[in-house]
Formats: structure tokens, sequence, C-alpha cells
């Protein structure tokens, strides 16, 4: 009896393991299906990220279209590159491969988190980039008007 509990308590400790390295690679790959954890009405995400920076700096109409212009093309962007179910549970087995193996592969770990980093770094550059891109439809005045506010936050 005591034998059983130990192999269901070991087995318990191994799948939430498990659980959390695959939550942990999923990070930013889940698909929120266009909706966050946070979302108030239809914006959520860096999406609205986005309008809050650029809030009160008076927009043209026409600026407002190319900035969602913009938006809509890193949105259709993002899709394409989105990891597939079979990827991720692809990453989740080769967690589930290092949590349960023998002998701990390192080397195989650091190459599974530096390519998690890699994909993180390229999400984080891209809304980098594209709020660039909108900083540029910006008038001289507007510039200033971000930048004082800018500022202010940070």
């Amino acid at each position: 009896m005591k034998k059983n509990t130990l192999k269901a308590g070991l087995l318990a400790i191994v799948a939430s393991t498990t659980l959390m390295a695959s939550s942990v690679y999923a990070g930013d790959d889940h698909q929120h299906h266009g909706k966050s954890h946070h979302m108030k009405g239809e914006r959520s995400g860096h999406h609205g990220d986005i309008r809050k920076m650029f809030r009160g700096l008076d927009l043209t109409d026409t600026q407002k279209a190319e900035i969602k212009a913009l938006v809509k093309e890193q949105r259709k962007a993002m899709k394409e590159e989105q990891v597939s179910k079979e990827e991720r549970s692809a990453h989740r087995s080769e967690f589930f491969a290092l949590i349960s193996a023998d002998n701990f592969d390192e080397a195989k770990a650091q190459a599974l988190i530096e390519k998690k980093q890699q994909k993180r770094q390229e999400k984080g550059v891209a809304m980098l980039k594209i709020q660039n891109e909108v900083y540029q439809l910006l008038t001289p005045e507007q510039k200033v008007k971000f930048k004082e506010k800018f500022e202010r936050r940070h």
C-alpha cells in the first residue's frame, strides 16, 4: 500500500512539473483568440498598448487609418507565425522527456529555453518596430507632445 502511495505521489509531482514546464514554454504562444484576460471591450494585449501610447495626441482621421492598417498588418504577420497545436504538443513532450529522463540533459534544456527566448525577443522587436512606424506618422508637434507624455510616465 505504501509503495502505491509513493508511486502516486511521484507521478503527481512529475505531472505537475511537466505542466509547469510546458506553460513556461508556451508563454506567449498560447492563443487568446483576439482577447486578453485583462481585456476591456475589444482592446487587448499589445495593440491596446499602442492605443494608450498615442491617446491624447489629436490624431487625424488619416493617421488613425494608417495606424489601424499597420496594426492589422502586424496582427496578420503574428498570426502566420503562430505556433501550431502540434508544435506546442511536441514542445511539451520535449520538456517531459527532459524532466522524466534518468539523466538530466542540461545542454538540451538550455537549447529549448534559448529557442523560447529567441521567439520572445523577435516578438518584442516586432512590437517596437510597429510602435516606431506609428511614431513616424506623427506630426512634429505630436512628437513633442508624445515625448512629454512619455517623460511624465517614465
